[in-house]
């Protein structure tokens, strides 16, 4: 008998003995079955007892596809181009990444599938880019020396600043040693902004604070805010008396973190990896060019994609459930979305700003510091 006639004759007497109840009408039935089968009886059973309930009770199929492969696509390509930020921070910046990218005609995709894109909700699409993830946990050595007796003089911050304001910044030094300490090599000393996430960055030879306090002064010329106070490390590059009468002079609060305490400055060390260690890497930088190429990028491409296209989470509450402490994170927006909300920032500045931001192209950007930092990685 061929398979075909097989399941035909399977399908007409499966039926027949599931549904007969008497049980020598049911033996009558498998008789005729083996007989026209040349089946083994016991097998003959199971062959009709699994081919009745396969065809009675359909196979569990998951859950349904809500969205579809395009707007899976899209949305890894705006991922891709904001740099593969978490999704806690790409979420909320979707529709104004969608906005930025199809003004420069960057988007091609229809309707339909930009709306499937701006339905998805974080954990939908931490799922869809967790594939797509490649990290990179590496650790390096402080090179951190503690500064003079002076810090002595200088108060050490155990609260809070006024977060309400803009202009109170932490400072830090991030080495670019490539894991040996000897000899000189470029640091680079990093700025952010509490209240709005603003950051700067300057590359300098060295931590002689002469030079660091000439990159300090020059940052603050970058700022779109009046820089109001700083609080550094105990390093001696910030803890000198050429930085403390600067500040005094320019009515700038100088606060310092508690010695080996890193979460006093949580604020500033956070960002050294993503901002800097992401950018340029652990290697080691320590020649001319490398600083002059470095400061290139900071001051040029590098400022405006972190601070007008990376989205940035600030914690709003801790609340302490038994031993468990469970943070509440605001929506995640830019840092130049958080200066316009700032009602301290003068107002010609902010115009300045959505001045600029209107002609930014953010691939453009990307590509040129991709550029730029295989420029500066290939003269090592």
């Amino acid at each position: 008998m061929s398979q075909q006639a097989l399941m035909e004759l399977t399908s007409i007497i499966a039926k027949r003995y599931i549904t007969s109840k008497k049980k020598k009408e049911k033996s009558k039935i498998l008789d005729e079955y083996c007989a026209n089968t040349d089946l083994n009886r016991k097998y003959a059973i199971n062959k009709i007892r699994e081919f009745y309930y396969k065809e009675k009770i359909p196979k569990k199929r998951g859950r349904k596809n809500i969205y579809s492969s395009c707007a899976d696509a899209l949305l890894v390509q705006i991922w891709k181009i904001f740099d593969r930020i978490c999704a806690e921070r790409l979420h909320p910046y979707i529709p104004e990444a969608i906005n930025v990218l199809s003004r420069f005609g960057y988007i091609s995709s229809n309707k339909e599938v930009i709306d499937e894109v701006l339905r998805m909700s974080c954990s939908t699409i931490k799922r869809r880019i967790s594939r797509h993830r490649r990290l990179n946990d590496r650790m390096l050595v402080s090179t951190t020396k503690p500064g003079s007796l002076l810090k002595k003089h200088l108060p050490i911050k155990t609260s809070c600043w006024d977060e309400s304001r803009a202009g109170f910044c932490e400072i830090d030094l991030v080495a670019h040693c490539g894991g040996d300490t000897s000899g000189t090599f470029i640091n680079t000393l990093q700025f952010v902004d509490i209240k709005t996430t603003w950051t700067e960055r300057k590359a300098v030879m060295g931590k002689a604070q002469n030079r660091v306090f000439k990159r300090i002064k020059q940052i603050r010329k970058f700022l779109p805010f009046q820089l109001k106070g700083i609080d550094s490390d105990n390093g001696g590059e910030f803890i000198n008396h050429q930085l403390v009468k600067y500040c005094n002079h320019e009515q700038i609060e100088f606060t310092r973190s508690r010695p080996y305490m890193k979460k006093d400055n949580a604020h500033i060390e956070q960002k050294n990896y993503p901002l800097v260690r992401k950018v340029l890497g652990y290697g080691r930088f320590d020649t001319k060019q490398q600083l002059n190429l470095m400061n290139n990028l900071y001051d040029n491409e590098l400022r405006l994609y972190l601070n007008f296209f990376q989205p940035t989470l600030k914690l709003q509450n801790k609340i302490r459930i038994g031993s468990k402490v469970k943070r509440i994170y605001g929506n995640a927006k830019t840092p130049y979305q958080r200066v316009l909300e700032c009602t301290d920032v003068p107002q010609e500045n902010k115009d300045k700003l959505k001045a600029l931001y209107l002609t930014l192209d953010p691939i453009k950007l990307k590509k040129e510091i991709d550029k730029k930092i295989r420029k500066i990685v290939s003269t090592v």
